[in-house]
């Protein structure tokens, strides 16, 4: 958790802009989750995951310098995912409840008051705020969730009549979220991600 939290302040660092020389915009931004889970486990298993929708809700600011149009964006996200498995034809569903803050290098293109195009990548930091543990998707077994997680957004979208702005992004894991200790089973988590955001 402390070396992701590090990774998190030189992101912000490294993204940086001066807020004098910048346009900020606050708002919240919404959306849903298409939750892709990569399990690793022993040979033999016979598992098959498949897609599953969850949600996201948050406040979000964006910075952008005028005339070359990059910046940045940021927001803290309550996020819910879920995971659908089926083993040997029995589907199994488990949520990973999180605090989601993506930081974004954004670039956009138009005029924001009538309507822009971006597009924007940059590492996302979860944190754990659910449960610790799991319940193996085959065994008595429980899965430990780690307490933070990084993964890296690549997306797009438009911003229309500066207050509106809808998007999607991919949202490819870095890290395991969840593992059964001393064994070879883990779980990553990679999805696809729409919005909408409001912009006061």
């Amino acid at each position: 958790m402390k070396r992701h939290f590090i990774v998190l302040v030189a992101a912000l660092l490294m993204f940086g802009v001066d807020r004098a020389s910048a346009q900020f915009d606050f708002g919240v931004v919404g959306g849903m989750n298409l939750t892709k889970a990569d399990f690793r486990e022993p040979v033999g298993r016979n598992f098959d995951s498949s897609n599953r929708c969850g949600w996201f809700i948050g406040p979000k600011v964006e910075f952008t310098v005028p005339l070359i149009g990059i910046g940045i964006d940021l927001s803290a996200q309550y996020s819910q995912r879920y995971i659908n498995g089926s083993d040997n034809g029995v589907e199994k569903t488990k949520a990973l409840k999180t605090i989601e803050i993506p930081v974004n290098l954004r670039y956009q293109i138009g005029m924001p008051s009538i309507v822009a195009a971006f597009v924007a990548t940059g590492p996302q930091f979860g944190f754990n705020v659910g449960s610790s543990e799991m319940s193996s998707f085959w065994s008595t077994e429980n899965y430990k969730i780690k307490n933070s997680m990084l993964s890296w957004n690549i997306g797009l979208g438009v911003k229309v009549l500066k207050h509106i702005e809808v998007g999607a992004a991919y949202n490819i894991a870095l890290s395991k979220f969840a593992k059964i200790t001393g064994t070879r089973e883990s779980i990553k988590n990679n999805s696809f991600q729409f919005h909408v955001g409001y912009f006061f």
